[in-house]
């Protein structure tokens, strides 16, 4: 049964990619006179609305964090992706202005670094999230971005003024 979980908020974004790129391809198409111009803005149009959709099929995801390990369930294949707490080295909040507040965790996997990154768990829980994945992994390194927001005050209550390293 999953302690927390998140998900990606990819789905959306490729939804808003997809309508910019219509508008701008109707634009094109209407504004031009040609037929052979207006059949390649069609195309081009066409392509990049595929191209969008099949990025936002094979990267969108939910993350569920579970006692034993982090299991990583994509939402539009058929692919589930276990990460032991072991192999987690950082835990990333960044709270960007105009942008919903993400988490990005960092991990080594076959000799290589990876990084998920997913809408943040619950502002008010958050820190209590941060006790449960320290208590899986002390070595997690714990990053806020900006460094002048509130969640590094509150990390630094915790954890002190070097809980980064």
């Amino acid at each position: 049964m999953p302690k927390y979980s998140s998900k990606t908020n990819l789905v959306w974004e490729a939804f808003l990619a997809c309508l910019i790129i219509a508008t701008i391809g109707f634009g094109i198409f209407s504004a031009v006179e040609n037929l052979i111009y207006q059949i390649l803005a069609i195309s081009i149009t066409l392509i990049l609305i595929g191209l969008i959709i099949y990025y936002a099929r094979t990267k969108a995801f939910s993350i569920l964090f579970e006692d034993k390990h982090v299991v990583v369930k994509y939402r539009f294949i058929s692919k589930v992706k276990h990460i032991n707490y072991s192999d987690i080295t950082e835990l990333k909040y960044i709270n960007a202005s105009k942008s919903p507040t993400t988490n990005e965790i960092k991990f080594k996997e076959a000799e290589q670094n990876l990084s998920l990154k997913f809408l943040s768990i619950e502002y008010e829980s958050y820190i209590e999230f941060v006790k449960w994945i320290k208590s899986k992994n002390d070595k997690v390194q714990l990053t806020v971005f900006p460094s002048d927001n509130y969640m590094n005050h509150r990390l630094q209550e915790i954890y002190g003024f070097k809980y980064r390293k």
